[in-house]
């Protein structure tokens, strides 16, 4: 399986790192122009956000950050909640609020200017990791889907 994110040391699952990511904060120029520009990590409190829905938890996910004082977690309040990635980020694009996404995600929205980087400071690398048991064996599918994916990753998504 993919993973996203960083991934506890586990005596039963191997992770084998595939990529990293940048999640990132955006907001479209409307919603700048209407509630202002976010300075710092602390401003987030004074906007609030598209909420995207984890289905595992049954919850709306917080955002992350990693400063060097420690990880941080934020729970945004919310305009409106989705549970599909193209409405979460056309909520951003239509003002709805703040989102935050993985870069290879918002790269077409922030070159038309749909979408503006916000906090760019405090956005956060992340692992992207093909995860499976541990075994001494490891089957030649999954092999072969890890070197695939290796090599269509590259350059790393980050830099995407």
């Amino acid at each position: 399986m993919i993973r996203t994110g960083r991934i506890e040391d586990s005596t039963t699952l191997v992770a084998r790192p595939l990529a990293r990511y940048r999640w990132m904060v955006l907001a479209s120029p409307a919603w700048l122009a209407a509630h202002g520009r976010p300075q710092g990590i602390d401003d987030l409190h004074q906007h609030r956000a598209v909420g995207y829905l984890n289905h595992r938890t049954g919850r709306t996910i917080d955002w992350l950050f990693s400063l060097n004082d420690g990880d941080s977690a934020i729970r945004m309040q919310e305009t409106l909640v989705v549970d599909d990635t193209d409405a979460y980020i056309q909520a951003g694009v239509q003002g709805l609020g703040l989102i935050r996404v993985a870069s290879y995600l918002a790269q077409p929205y922030l070159q038309s200017g749909a979408l503006v980087a916000c906090l760019e400071q405090a956005a956060s690398d992340l692992p992207l990791s093909l995860v499976y048991p541990q075994n001494r064996y490891l089957p030649p599918a999954v092999r072969a889907f890890y070197d695939w994916s290796r090599r269509v990753l590259q350059p790393p998504l980050s830099e995407a």
